[in-house]
């Protein structure tokens, strides 16, 4: 039975439109690309920021926030349809919640985070409508990362001795968990991305107290891990996506934001130069993207990178920068702190 109210408000009033013609640029034969146009929603809960976005395969997404106020409520979650309708979703009963990170398999979403001295996992689930609390790896105090494949899990989370960050795995989308390895060589690093190319090959990126990366590769479930060197100029690489041995991500540099990839798990990358701060990026393939952020004013800032072509969004209703986003096949979602917002996927 579905825990939503029965008000619903649609998040996707226009959906992309595309102009009857194209201008031909006469050097290369190259037509430009159509804006889209997208109106956002506002969220349900303003008082408690949205934080973290997941859309399952099957294109149901869901938006959580979390607050540590004293004051009023606490966290908030919203769910949207693949038409893009966004509905309330009922908060399972935590005490203090933070939600840090999303993932999602084909037909469900879990939020990771902590809460007081232990791990915090939820799960959606977009046949129910339902979320809930799903059982995390046990001795951890805190989910910093997640990945999801169609059924296969990954996680790192904090142990709460020597705060050493941990991986582990579920081949059943997370309903039971390996038992946590140890990542010794991330202590003391911040870790920022999580992603998996194939069910024992993971990538880990962290950022280290000397604000450089520290980037890792596992070829086996997390039991050994071997170091990739990246740019000295790049400071943070998130949003990381991978398929086998290919992966995108986003970089911060001295020159702004950048959009990564690599064909042979971190050994070499080639970079392109964003126009704007980029804060998230979600594909459906490794081709084809959506990345959100902010221009320099502080506006919002939305793109689709579709096989090297990158197009803006013209957006409406959006106040604020757009802070996180997700795929599934066919839609996306963006969310600012209190926008929701539904996006045809780029193909």
């Amino acid at each position: 039975m579905s825990s939503g109210p029965t008000r619903v408000r649609t998040g996707w009033r226009l959906v992309a439109t595309f102009g009857v013609g194209a201008l031909v640029l006469a050097s290369c034969g190259t037509p430009t690309v159509s804006r889209q146009r997208l109106n956002g929603t506002p969220a349900r809960g303003i008082a408690v920021p949205l934080t973290n976005v997941g859309c399952a395969l099957n294109n149901y997404c869901v938006a959580v926030g979390t607050s540590s106020a004293s004051v009023g409520p606490t966290s908030v979650a919203e769910f949207s349809t693949p038409l893009g309708h966004w509905i309330p979703l009922a908060l399972p009963a935590v005490s203090s919640p933070l939600i840090t990170s999303a993932a999602c398999t084909s037909t469900q979403c879990l939020l990771g985070g902590s809460q007081p001295n232990r791990d915090l996992l939820w799960r959606f689930d977009s046949v129910g409508h339902t979320l809930g609390v799903a059982t995390a790896p046990p001795g951890g105090i805190g989910i910093v990362a997640l990945n999801c494949d169609k059924l296969n899990c990954a996680l790192v989370d904090t142990n709460a001795i020597g705060a050493t960050p941990r991986f582990s795995s579920s081949a059943d989308g997370g309903l039971t968990w390996t038992d946590p390895v140890d990542m010794t060589w991330a202590s003391g690093d911040a870790i920022t991305s999580l992603a998996c190319g194939a069910v024992f090959d993971c990538v880990v990126s962290a950022r280290t107290a000397h604000q450089q990366i520290s980037f890792f590769i596992t070829l086996d479930g997390g039991i050994t891990w071997t170091q990739r060197v990246t740019p000295p100029a790049w400071t943070t690489l998130t949003s990381l996506s991978c398929a086998k041995l290919r992966c995108v991500a986003l970089v911060s540099a001295s020159g702004g934001s950048k959009l990564v990839r690599t064909k042979n798990f971190g050994k070499t990358w080639t970079s392109v130069s964003l126009s704007a701060q980029a804060n998230a990026l979600a594909c459906t393939a490794l081709a084809s993207c959506v990345i959100v952020g902010q221009h320099t004013d502080s506006s919002a800032w939305l793109a689709t990178v579709h096989v090297g072509t990158t197009s803006n969004a013209l957006l409406r209703y959006v106040p604020t920068p757009l802070v996180n986003v997700a795929c599934g096949m066919k839609v996306c979602a963006a969310i600012g702190v209190t926008t929701l917002l539904s996006v045809p996927a780029p193909h």
